[in-house]
């Protein structure tokens, strides 16, 4: 299937044509970097993080030998970023998350388009950002003999979502946290299957304000407003969340503080708002709960908060903790998942025992009640993701990986879409 695409339609067809309008000099160093195609879920095109571990790589990847384009379902605000930072964008229809009844008509239209477009950009290496997009890579790497790598980014999923999304097909596994990897390997074993190449490769996170620019080391929790209460904040409405469990911990801790606020930001269904607003509201927490809503911009709100706290009972390696932790936060969470490789318990916040409601209300007291362990907490969090949680580690641990299995690849690819040496 050969796709026919007008330039005015498709950015990667300006891109291309307008290749001939480089100074030859430009022209023999694309020609010499080698092209990745990352495919790319949109769930919702009017946000995104600044953090998002596509668009850390897009700044870092001028320093490597690598060019990279990546194939979106629609365009969005993540897709007007990676084209600011020179990243061209393919608006590829029907590349969202994988159905099985998909088979029947999705599945190989989308798979063919990506074969075509990667035989076009004469691209080396297929990446699936999501393990959701599995199927579309896997497809499109062997019908143009080509290695793949898929990305986990979720934690504890039951084992049929391995062979769903044809993980175990991939030449190399990367994940953002060793508990990303652990149910995998779970499903390896009982499968009695090969492992692939496997690797950890946590989150980037920018670290705000001087510290970013000048890399001296700021205390940026001794400038919290003062005319302000304490505040415990969270991000993130979904039901994976659990902002009711936290809403339930923030009525028990103020019977005996009531002089703190907590603060929910991120975006919820109107129905969903309105059970939340009455739930505060049946437990007496009236003016003392604030719902923000979804933000643009994340990096005033944790300003305005003293203590970070996260109820979720499985994740990866949530974003918004490394984020609460480069602004200087204490984090309050549970040892699950992802978290323990971010959160060291007793230095950078507490961690308590799954489902341990009591140890966590105690947490979220002890911080409230003492300004100077907040502070301690806080600037612990903030060294750490500057030593270990860096743009420039993630981006030197993706090139690596790409190094690796392009320089061990074997695939000649399906009889359709195999390439001539």
């Amino acid at each position: 299937m050969i796709l026919v695409a007008r330039a005015s339609t498709f950015p990667f067809a300006r891109w291309l044509a307008g290749l001939a309008c480089h100074p030859i000099k430009d022209r023999q160093k694309l020609e010499a970097m080698v092209p990745l195609l990352i495919l790319q879920t949109l769930p919702r095109s009017s946000a995104f993080s600044p953090n998002n571990a596509l668009l850390t790589l897009a700044r870092e990847v001028k320093r490597s030998p690598f060019s990279v384009t990546v194939a979106v379902p629609r365009r969005g605000l993540l897709t007007e970023a990676l084209e600011k930072e020179g990243i061209p964008v393919v608006c590829v229809p029907g590349l969202k998350t994988y159905r099985r009844h998909d088979a029947l008509w999705r599945f190989p239209v989308v798979a063919l388009r990506l074969s075509e477009l990667a035989r076009r950009l004469s691209v080396k290496l297929l990446v699936s950002n999501h393990a959701e997009l599995g199927p579309f890579a896997h497809a499109a790497a062997r019908l143009n003999g080509l290695p793949w790598i898929c990305f986990l980014r979720q934690a504890d999923r039951p084992l049929r979502y391995y062979e769903k999304y044809r993980v175990a097909k991939a030449d190399a596994v990367a994940a953002v946290s060793s508990a990303a990897l652990g149910t995998y390997r779970d499903f390896l074993s009982q499968r009695g299957l090969p492992p692939n190449r496997m690797q950890v490769i946590h989150t980037g996170i920018i670290m705000p304000g001087p510290a970013r620019d000048s890399g001296v080391e700021i205390d940026r929790s001794s400038a919290r407003r003062a005319d302000r209460p304490i505040t415990i904040g969270t991000v993130g409405l979904r039901s994976v969340k659990r902002p009711e469990l936290l809403l339930r911990l923030v009525s028990q801790v103020r019977r005996r503080n009531p002089g703190f606020r907590a603060l929910f930001v991120g975006g919820a269904l109107e129905e969903d708002l309105k059970r939340l607003r009455s739930l505060a509201q049946s437990m007496g927490l009236g003016d003392a709960v604030v719902f923000a809503g979804q933000q643009s911009s994340m990096e005033p709100w944790y300003g305005e908060m003293d203590v970070y706290a996260h109820t979720s009972l499985s994740e990866a390696l949530p974003k918004a903790v490394l984020e609460a932790m480069a602004h200087s936060l204490p984090v309050v969470a549970f040892d699950v998942g992802g978290i323990p490789e971010a959160v060291v318990d007793g230095v950078t916040g507490f961690l308590c025992r799954e489902k341990d409601e009591g140890a966590y209300a105690s947490a979220l007291e002890r911080l409230i009640s003492d300004p100077s362990l907040c502070r301690k907490m806080g600037n612990a969090g903030a060294a750490r993701i500057q030593e270990s949680f860096s743009p420039a580690a993630m981006a030197d641990g993706m090139f690596m990986l790409f190094e690796e299995i392009l320089k061990n690849r074997r695939h000649e690819g399906w009889a359709l879409g195999r390439r001539k040496a």
